[in-house]
């Protein structure tokens, strides 16, 4: 058997298409971030998570999710015959420009295995439509 060298058909800016980068990725819950008139929303995919044990902070314009699972003794680990999964520890961090997030007003909430942020806009942030009078 002859074995052929990969040559990648695209270049090294399109790195989106590299197993490592998919490797990279699958360590961290994926994100999907929208964005209504007057804020934004923000949804993990973090099933089988214990809500408590959640952490969301907001330091510095920095907002960090955090999963820290509750490590008990040797005894509370089970003997698996086979394992494909695991419910790993995370952190994920993300820039918030304080001038246009209304951080006093940030609400979470992780239900059916999706925890969803919801960042108001500050009133200043939010565009407004006038009409002009054509004249």
């Amino acid at each position: 058997m002859k074995l052929i060298n990969y040559n990648r058909p695209f270049p090294a800016s399109y790195r989106f298409f590299d197993d490592n980068q998919q490797a990279e990725r699958r360590s961290h819950p994926p994100v999907n971030i929208s964005e209504s008139e007057d804020r934004f929303y923000l949804e993990m995919l973090a099933p089988g998570r214990r809500k408590d044990l959640f952490t969301v902070d907001l330091y510095d314009g920095i907002l960090e999710i955090s999963y820290t699972s509750e490590k008990t003794g040797d005894e509370a680990t089970p003997s698996y015959l086979r394992e494909e999964f695991s419910l790993q520890d995370f952190s994920r961090r993300f820039k918030l420009n304080d001038t246009v997030i209304n951080d006093e007003s940030i609400v979470a909430e992780y239900t059916d295995g999706v925890l969803r942020l919801t960042l108001p806009k500050r009133e200043e942030a939010v565009k407004t439509t006038r009409q002009i009078a054509v004249a």
